[in-house]
């Protein structure tokens, strides 16, 4: 009897303690539930998710019910700083306004991936249709002059968004505002006015608004048939007779360790680490945070799985 009195005496308080210790747990949490429509995988929102630009642009733009409103024509940057500025869209669909071009600020959209059995981006734009209807625009033969600081600030006032970097005044000759469609195929050159390539492409980050890197393709004073990615800081948008001449500030002789891919090697560009890799080998600091892995000078492994679209 004296023994089952000791081993009650243990267990009462053991369970008691269990029960306490039970309570204070706090429950498991679920993932984070998708939007609307929302094609991207939980795990991927949060981190660096970039696009190129040719798929941006193309891309469609829905509301948050999933109703058609039109597609992305051109994406406007500040080729200085590298952030994304506007987007311009054709209004189709429900709105039915396809004869003229409207450009609104950029974080007004919301990039939601690429749904199956689509090349393109996705984007959901959760303006009143009334407003759409009534906004600022443009025919598509007649653009008009972004360069200037009222194209801007008329964008801006109309959505009551905050005033960009691309109204301050250009003092350098450089452009405040470019479209993307102005630099692809464009040449690169050096200070020197030697020819580097050019820009095969320009990936983007929409989700950050920013430009995460360009695309050189070799040419010029560098080996044919390659591809480098480099990070948008290396090169500059000065103004020629009022178009874009770019210029890279990277000597040739470290291209010829750089981080190169073949034109079959898209699928996995957008993987933070070797993006990291990329700025690292260029000394330039990743701007969404530290995440590269190599060592300066030591050229990024290039992914070799290819997706459906070869990118």
């Amino acid at each position: 009897m004296r023994s089952k009195t000791i081993l009650w005496a243990v267990v009462i308080p053991l369970g008691c303690a269990l029960t306490a210790v039970a309570q204070t747990q706090k429950p498991a949490q679920t993932p984070p539930k998708a939007a609307p429509g929302d094609t991207m995988p939980a795990q991927a929102r949060g981190t660096l998710v970039v696009e190129r630009a040719t798929k941006v642009i193309g891309g469609k733009v829905t509301n948050p019910a999933a109703e058609d409103l039109g597609k992305i024509e051109d994406v406007v940057i500040n080729p200085n700083t590298g952030t994304i500025e506007y987007a311009v869209l054709s209004f189709g669909g429900i709105m039915g306004l396809g004869d003229k071009l409207f450009a609104l600020p950029w974080t007004l959209l919301k990039p939601v991936g690429v749904p199956e059995g689509r090349k393109d981006q996705t984007f959901h734009l959760n303006v009143d249709k009334a407003k759409l209807e009534k906004a600022p625009g443009f025919p598509k033969n007649n653009w008009p002059d972004i360069s200037t600081p009222t194209w801007s600030q008329e964008i801006d006032r109309y959505y009551e968004s905050s005033p960009s970097a691309a109204a301050a005044i250009d003092a350098n000759r450089q452009f405040r505002i470019v479209k993307l469609s102005d630099l692809l195929g464009k040449d690169v050159k050096n200070a020197s006015g030697e020819e580097f390539g050019e820009i095969k492409d320009i990936v983007l980050d929409p989700r950050g608004a920013r430009v995460s890197y360009f695309v050189l393709s070799a040419g010029g004073l560098l080996t044919k048939n390659k591809l480098f990615a480099v990070p948008w800081e290396a090169l500059k948008v000065n103004r020629t007779e009022n178009k874009p001449e770019l210029l890279i500030s990277i000597p040739k002789e470290k291209f010829d360790k750089a981080p190169e891919f073949s034109d079959s090697e898209w699928a996995k560009m957008s993987d933070p680490v070797w993006v990291g890799q990329v700025y690292t080998y260029y000394s330039v600091r990743p701007y969404w945070g530290s995440t590269a892995e190599a060592g300066a000078d030591k050229p990024a492994t290039p992914p070799t799985k290819k997706d459906k679209d070869g990118r």
